[in-house]
Formats: C-alpha cells, sequence, structure tokens
C-alpha cells in the first residue's frame, strides 16, 4: 500500500493553460474579496470622517502604490470575470473541444489584460476628451 502514488492524476496530466486559468479564477477570487473590501471599506470610512480622511485616502490612492493596487485589482476583475465567462460556456456543453478549449484558455487571460490596459487608458487620458 505504501508503493501507491498518493495522486496518480499529478502522474497523467500535463500542465496547460486551463489550468493556470483556473488557479487565476480562485486567485483573483480571493484577491478581489481580501483587497478589493479593504479598499471599499477604507474608501466608505473615509467618506463618513470627513474632508481631511478623504483627502488622506485620494493620496494615498493616486500614489504609485494606491495605483498599483487599483490597477491590480482591475486586472483581478477582468480575469475573473473572462474566467468565468470561459466557464459559463463549458457549463452550457460548449467549448469542450480540445482546441477550442486551448485557444479560450489562452485568450481569456490576454483579453482580462488588455480589457485593463483599456480601462486605465480611458481612465488616465480620456477624462478630457
Amino acid at each position: 500500500m505504501s508503493q501507491r502514488p498518493l495522486s496518480p492524476h499529478l502522474q497523467i496530466w500535463r500542465w496547460g493553460p486551463h489550468m493556470l486559468v483556473s488557479i487565476l479564477h480562485r486567485a483573483t477570487g480571493d484577491g478581489m474579496a481580501l483587497v478589493g473590501l479593504a479598499v471599499l471599506v477604507w474608501w466608505l470610512g473615509a467618506l463618513a470622517s470627513g474632508p481631511e480622511a478623504y483627502e488622506t485616502f485620494l493620496s494615498v490612492a493616486a500614489s504609485p502604490v494606491g495605483y498599483l493596487v487599483l490597477v491590480g485589482l482591475t486586472w483581478a476583475f477582468f480575469t475573473h470575470m473572462m474566467s468565468g465567462l470561459r466557464h459559463f460556456v463549458l457549463d452550457i456543453g460548449a467549448g469542450y473541444e480540445l482546441d477550442t478549449n486551448r485557444f479560450w484558455s489562452i485568450a481569456s487571460p490576454i483579453i482580462a489584460i488588455l480589457l485593463t490596459a483599456a480601462l486605465w487608458a480611458y481612465i488616465i487620458f480620456g477624462k478630457g476628451a
């Protein structure tokens, strides 16, 4: 009995993009729940606490670290959304063909990056237009 492997699936399956998308889906969901909730609570607390507290929040949010957190949350949102849409299509029974599944496993994170870049380009450069 001690000679048997504990996880034979690890010897059968090769690493693929669908595994990365699945892991990213879980990680981005957790990241949005933890970091996003902290930012939301801080923002609401700053709103309720008055102009000085809100100015402090805005100064941190507009700092390089603040932008990094906000861009990261945006990327997590779009990555989670694209993976969720991919899983929705799989749940209705479509997209299980190997080439189709591989294509959308690779396209999902790329689309999420493009959507993140487009949104932040609009936020930074589109306000004056």
